[in-house]
């Protein structure tokens, strides 16, 4: 029979090995890959789930282990707190380091601030970019940017920015930003081009949230009755019924609520004022004479 202190000492090497090996296995799932992309630019992609994320960031060869990535993430705050963009990899980094680079921004390359406005057409987005990226194709960014679909906000571009990576960015962050409201669209019976084209249209004609969803129950009304939109932001819905085929600009979350859900009005005209607010009427004989009356 064993002794029983042999067996110990036995079970307990076994013990202690496999603790070893274990550790061992996670250092190594810890440490970067032996091929991780030094002196090159990894894009974090707005939007991306953390599971997504932590896949392309196996594929790119930055991490080892998506599960440790996922876990240092969930620690640090969620997949939310997760700052897209181009992160520049100058030397090789543990998965914590890379998870909290991305957690913080930690960029490591230069970046230039841009804030779009609501409303800003791709005309007037491409001269802003023009005037700050020397490697920025006016002409390229024209013919491929999808107006409507880039959203309005406050940007850090890198500086190497291009105009195929700016249109990726807004077009990013407009999918994750209109995400959430989607069952929303579905819900009012409309198209998202529908509701883009309409928010667009609002944003050029209101500046405050309740004139915008007034203006929307109006321009709502009208298509319905085949009235022309009449929008000064675009002189042709002068001239033709329904919507024009794609959006005027680039419309924020508030014009796109509010296209989404309009305040039931009994107008069917407004105006803006010399004196800056919106005036409404119920008839077209009401209607000028708010013009006489507003407007000088």
């Amino acid at each position: 029979m064993e002794n029983p202190t042999r067996r110990y000492r036995k079970i307990s090497f076994l013990v202690a090995l496999v603790i070893v090996v274990l550790l061992l296995l996670f250092v190594s799932r810890i440490m970067p890959p032996s091929n991780f992309p030094t002196y090159s630019i990894v894009t974090v992609a707005s939007g991306r789930g953390l599971y997504d994320l932590a896949q392309e960031l196996e594929k790119d060869r930055v991490i080892k282990s998506t599960f440790l990535f996922r876990a240092a993430a969930i620690l640090l705050g969620g997949e939310r707190r997760m700052m897209a963009g181009d992160y520049y990899m100058s030397q090789p980094q543990n998965v914590f380091v890379v998870a909290w680079r991305v957690f913080y921004g930690k960029h490591d390359i230069e970046t230039v601030k841009v804030t779009v406005p609501e409303g800003f057409t791709k005309v007037k987005i491409s001269k802003l970019f023009d005037t700050k990226f020397s490697s920025f194709d006016h002409n390229k960014f024209l013919a491929l940017a999808p107006e409507g679909y880039l959203f309005p906000d406050t940007y850090f571009i890198p500086i190497t920015a291009t105009a195929s990576s700016t249109i990726k960015i807004m077009n990013d962050n407009f999918n994750k930003q209109i995400a959430a409201i989607l069952p929303e669209i579905e819900a009012a019976d409309k198209t998202l081009e529908e509701i883009i084209t309409m928010a667009s249209l609002i944003e050029g004609e209101a500046k405050s949230q309740v004139d915008r969803v007034m203006i929307s129950d109006v321009l709502w009304k009208r298509l319905e009755i085949g009235m022309p939109l009449q929008v000064d932001v675009e002189k042709k819905t002068y001239e033709f019924q329904g919507l024009p085929d794609n959006p005027i600009n680039n419309p924020g979350l508030d014009s796109i609520r509010a296209a989404i859900h309009p305040t039931t009005t009994p107008y069917l005209y407004y105006l803006t004022g010399d004196d800056g607010n919106m005036h409404y009427s119920r008839t077209f004989d009401e209607h000028v004479a708010n013009k006489r009356k507003y407007i000088k």
